[in-house]
C-alpha cells in the first residue's frame, strides 16, 4: 500500500534580489510504500529539504500533488511527523513530557499516554530518562528523543531532515544503527533527507537521486541488502559498495553541470513570502 505519493511536484520562488521567478523543483514524482524506508539525495541546492517541507505542509507547492495516506496535503497534520536537524524539543518539559505531548493533544488519557511514552523511550534507548530535561541529555540522546516523540504519535509518514548531520561521526554511526533497529521492530514509513551516500545506503530500502536545480528524479536506486545491518560488516560488503558507487556516479555526473548554477540564492522567498530552503 502506498503511504506517500508525489506527482509532478514543481516549486517556483521569487528571487528577492532580482525579482525574477526561479524554478527550484522542476518535476519530481515518486512514491513511498507503507513500511518502507526511502532516502532522498541530490546535489547541494537541489531542493531536497524543500520537497520534505512541502510533504510536511510547511511550504506550498506550485504545481503537482502530494498525497499522504490517501489525502492530499494542504498543510501540516498529525499524519506526518518531522524529526528536524535541530532537536526542536520543549526545554521546559521532561523527556517523557516531550514524548507524550502529541498524545496529550489528542486527548489520550494520562495513564495510557505515559505507558506508551515509556514504551517508546525504551525503544530508542532512553528508558529511565523520562524524568530528565532535554538540557541534561547529550546531543545524540536529544535526537533519540526527537525520534521517540514522532514514533509515539504513529504518523502515516515519518519525515527526517538530515537528523544526524550535526552529530560527531562516532555517535552518528551508533544512531544510524539504532535507527535501523527501530525500523526493523516497528516498520514506520520513513522519508529521509540526507547528503551522505553511505548513510542512505545503510538505512534505506530505496534511494531517490535528484538532479541539480530545477530538480527532477534522475534515478531510483534499490538497496537490496539484508537486514539487520551493522557498520562493521556493511562497508566490507561488495554489494554495499556497488550501490554506493552507483549513487556517487549519479551525483558526480551532475556535479560539473551544477557548478555555479547550484548555489543557494540566499534571499529567495516563495510567491507568498515564505522562505524557501535550498538544500
Amino acid at each position: 500500500m502506498t503511504a506517500l505519493e508525489i506527482t509532478g511536484l514543481q516549486k517556483n520562488y521569487v528571487d528577492a534580489y532580482s525579482g525574477e521567478e526561479v524554478t527550484a523543483i522542476g518535476d519530481v514524482s515518486f512514491s513511498v510504500n507503507e513500511g518502507e524506508f526511502v532516502s532522498v539525495l541530490g546535489p547541494s541546492g537541489c531542493g531536497k529539504t524543500t520537497v520534505l517541507n512541502i510533504v510536511a505542509g510547511f511550504v506550498n507547492l506550485t504545481e503537482g500533488e502530494v498525497v499522504v495516506d490517501g489525502r492530499a496535503v494542504s498543510g501540516p497534520g498529525p499524519d506526518r511527523g518531522v524529526v528536524f536537524q535541530s532537536h526542536a524539543l520543549f526545554p521546559w518539559k521532561t523527556v517523557l513530557g516531550n514524548v507524550v505531548f502529541g498524545l496529550r493533544m489528542k486527548g489520550v488519557p494520562r495513564a495510557e499516554r505515559d505507558a506508551k511514552g515509556k514504551e517508546f523511550l525504551e525503544l530508542v534507548g532512553l528508558g529511565g530518562f523520562g524524568h530528565k530535561y532535554p538540557h541534561e541529555l547529550s546531543g545524540g540522546m536529544q535526537q533519540r528523543l526527537g525520534v521517540a516523540r514522532v514514533l509515539a504519535n504513529e504518523p502515516a509518514v515519518m519525515l527526517m531532515d538530515e537528523p544526524f548531520a550535526s552529530i560527531d561521526a562516532q555517535t552518528r554511526r551508533k544512531l544510524q544503527e539504532d535507527l535501523t533497529r527501530i525500523f526493523e521492530k516497528r516498520h514506520p514509513t520513513v522519508f529521509f533527507v540526507t547528503h551522505d551516500v553511505d548513510e542512505a545506503v545503510f538505512l534505506s530500502d530505496r534511494i531517490v537521486v535528484l538532479s541539480k536545480r530545477p530538480s527532477r528524479v534522475r534515478e531510483i536506486v534499490t538497496v537490496d541488502l539484508p537486514r539487520p545491518r551493522e557498520w562493521r560488516t556493511a562497508l566490507e560488503t561488495p554489494e554495499f559498495r556497488e550501490i554506493a558507487n552507483r549513487v556517487n556516479e549519479l551525483l558526480v555526473d551532475d556535479e560539473g553541470a551544477a557548478a555555479g548554477a547550484d548555489e543557494d540564492p540566499g534571499g529567495a522567498t516563495d510567491a507568498d513570502g515564505t522562505a524557501v530552503a535550498g538544500v
